[in-house]
């Protein structure tokens, strides 16, 4: 169970929704019970900059794709930094896919 609502995270289902329902199933074998839900779910828009991020894209590049400012790309990255409570790119990537929002 937990296997497909990581993959229906990853195919961009509210990633809140996904996060409770992990949660509610944490005790089942196989999933990680220390695995916390986020808080405040990440906007469509983070999760596109995000999976940019896990590409190894740089900012200037991601802003580039999503035909936006190298600026807002800075503010997309904060507000997933502070949404998954980590410092860096590397982190962050690493944190989202211990919580299934990327594969």
């Amino acid at each position: 169970m937990a296997e497909l609502l990581r993959d229906a995270a990853a195919e961009r289902i509210h990633p809140q929704s996904v996060n409770r329902l992990l949660a509610a199933f944490s005790h089942v074998e196989g999933t990680d019970a220390r695995v916390q839900p986020l808080i405040e779910p990440l906007s469509d828009r983070e999760l596109e900059v995000l999976q940019h991020l896990a590409q190894g894209l740089s900012n200037r590049a991601i802003a580039t794709q999503l035909f936006v400012s190298l600026a807002a790309i800075k503010w997309h990255a904060r507000n997933i930094y502070g949404k998954l409570d980590v410092a860096n790119r590397t982190q962050a990537v690493a944190k989202a896919r211990e919580l299934g929002i990327l594969v």
